[in-house]
């Protein structure tokens, strides 16, 4: 794998897999010490092998993205795209939450805002469930497109056929994924930008507005900081030490 320029999280998914099939069929452990140590050598020579982390698309970025959207011609299909790109930055979702939410997930309380219920999620495999607050702006958008599509119940999120029709069946993660890239692209976003980047974005201007990273892991709903405070190390940085008490930034 090495020579072929895989990265060591490659490797480590792989030989998990292969771990697992064992496991199913009642083999034995196949990962042994000099497999161990394969692995072990390969994370300290491909330190840095990998992608790298994907272009965040913070508030700003992902309001310009779902206006963008929305003025798409009138077309639903718009309305939905600027739902989907609003709703992920306000929940920090993660493309198969999003694919999963049904209509009665979002409650509007009377001031105009609202509540999504996340009922699981990949950190969340008991489905005890969670609830994000959504801005009254976002809210708006998820109800134009439900009204224009005129969808009441089930699937909030629907494909949509040839002439602007809702399909009636839940749109994919896939779909999210090219949605959100596609709608980014026009808006001006530059950079390598994945269903993840509306995650990733509010992470960092939640740091840059003064979040901690206790804060960023309820609001993100992680098992630990360090994935937020990975994401934000910029933000994070330019509220450290040096830049508050050498630069007074």
């Amino acid at each position: 794998m090495f020579a072929v320029g895989r990265s060591p999280a490659t490797a480590g998914q792989t030989a998990a897999a292969i771990r697992f099939r064992a496991k199913l069929t009642g083999q034995g452990d196949p990962i042994g010490p000099a497999s161990a140590r394969v692995l072990a050598g390969f994370r300290r020579e491909g330190n840095g092998r990998g992608r790298g982390q994907v272009t965040g698309m913070r508030w700003e970025q992902a309001d310009a993205t779902a206006a963008v959207a929305a003025n798409g011609g009138g077309a639903i299909a718009g309305l939905r795209d600027a739902a989907i790109v609003a709703i992920m930055s306000d929940a920090m979702l993660r493309v198969s939450e999003c694919a999963a939410l049904d209509v009665v997930d979002l409650a509007t309380e009377a001031d105009g805002t609202g509540r999504l219920t996340i009922r699981s999620s990949k950190t969340d495999q008991a489905g005890e469930g969670a609830v994000q607050y959504i801005g009254a702006p976002t809210v708006r958008r998820v109800r134009a497109w439900l009204e224009a599509a005129g969808i009441t119940d089930d699937a909030m999120f629907q494909s949509i056929r040839r002439g602007d029709h809702p399909t009636g069946k839940r749109i994919t993660p896939r779909a999210i994924r090219t949605i959100i890239a596609k709608r980014a692209a026009e808006a001006g976003v530059e950079g390598r930008v994945s269903g993840h980047s509306l995650r990733v974005g509010s992470a960092q201007s939640l740091a840059a507005a003064g979040a901690g990273l206790v804060e960023m892991q309820t609001a993100g709903r992680w098992n630990s900081p360090d994935m937020p405070g990975r994401y934000a190390a910029g933000q994070l940085a330019a509220r450290g030490a040096v830049a508050r008490l050498r630069y007074n930034a």
